[in-house]
């Protein structure tokens, strides 16, 4: 079997080339499958995020060229952006494919491809199979008539071969990890800081993240500077520097806008490894509060500190509760079963 792995491999971290990552080695694993990988990552650095230039076209060109070696028999395994520039540049990459092979897969990692199915471009949907990875998203894209399939994440258990050990400090502990802007949760972090100060709360925000405008980074300084509590580092380079500092905390601090995540990946790292979620209102953080391993956050963030109160009282005792959630639920092995099961038959 041949498959054609068109995918975002490099460039800054962010959770889809995490996922890709994980993906591209696990496929390459099995020696039935001939991988051919086209790396579609443009952005060089975070400021690079989101944003058109004239070197992406000619990078795009670059890409279809190497597109015009699939074959009639082969599949393609393509991620699908449905916002911005990059709408467009998959677009046209999704026809060239459909173009050389009848077997192409898209993998949606965001919301709004149902904005973008338009009269002209939907027949090219109608021949594609799509997967989605929250059941929102599933019945919207179903109901337009397409071939959907529903594909929560997974990711690999990272402590396989390495031992976790849990945060032991009396004080608890948060880590923000997430690209640092106004719709992940950067205000937000600036209201908390105040209510923490305020109310004489003791813990520690621990932040990570790439900063994505002057604006941001301004206010980031300033919050680093003006709270002992608060500490920024930067962006996290390496997954086993990604993972040093979740055993270093007690619980992820997620605050994007409301519902602007489809599925966040670090909601999985975090109970992998072992720490509860605090996070605001998402399509799927409602799942993990069924487990009891995670405390939604009004908009407002006025029941933090009743959260925090009852989650300091229990936070030794959840960590490996929360670890066993992680193991039940997300199986990267049966997540890898079912993804060439749709790509590869549908």
């Amino acid at each position: 079997m041949s498959l054609f792995f068109v995918f975002p491999i490099s460039g800054p971290n962010n959770g889809v080339k995490v996922i890709s990552t994980h993906i591209k080695d696990a496929l390459e694993l099995d020696n039935e499958i001939e991988i051919n990988t086209i790396d579609t990552a443009q952005a060089k650095d975070y400021d690079n995020f989101g944003k058109f230039s004239f070197s992406k076209i000619s990078f795009l060109l670059k890409v279809i060229k190497r597109l015009f070696k699939i074959r009639k028999k082969d599949s393609v395994y393509l991620n699908f952006t449905p916002k911005g520039f990059a709408f467009y540049r998959d677009l046209i990459i999704l026809f060239v494919c459909h173009f050389k092979t009848l077997n192409v897969t898209i993998h949606i990692h965001a919301n709004g491809l149902e904005d973008k199915i338009k009269f002209y471009n939907k027949r090219l949907f109608l021949k594609t199979k799509i997967i989605v990875i929250n059941k929102a998203q599933f019945k919207i894209i179903e109901a337009l008539g397409l071939s959907c399939f529903l594909l929560p994440n997974a990711l690999p258990d990272y402590y396989t071969s390495k031992p976790l050990r849990y945060n032991q400090s009396d004080e608890v502990n948060f880590i923000f990890l997430s690209n640092i802007s106004k719709a992940k949760g950067i205000y937000r972090i600036d209201k908390l800081a105040q209510l923490i100060k305020a109310k004489g709360i003791k813990c520690k925000l621990n932040i990570y993240g790439g900063i994505l405008c002057d604006k941001d980074q301004t206010l980031i300084k300033a919050l680093n500077k003006e709270y002992q509590f608060l500490t920024y580092y930067g962006p996290l380079l390496n997954e086993n520097d990604k993972f040093e500092a979740l055993q270093q905390n007690d619980a992820l601090l997620f605050l994007s806008d409301e519902n602007y995540e489809v599925s966040p990946l670090v909601y999985i790292e975090a109970l992998m490894s072992g720490l509860t979620v605090f996070t605001t209102e998402q399509v799927v953080s409602q799942n993990l509060c069924d487990d009891n391993v995670a405390e939604v956050l009004n908009n407002d963030l006025d029941n933090f500190e009743i959260l925090f109160n009852k989650f300091s009282r229990t936070k030794e005792e959840i960590k490996p509760i929360v670890r066993r959630t992680y193991l039940s639920n997300y199986s990267f092995a049966d997540y890898i079963k079912e993804l060439k099961k749709i790509t590869f038959h549908g």
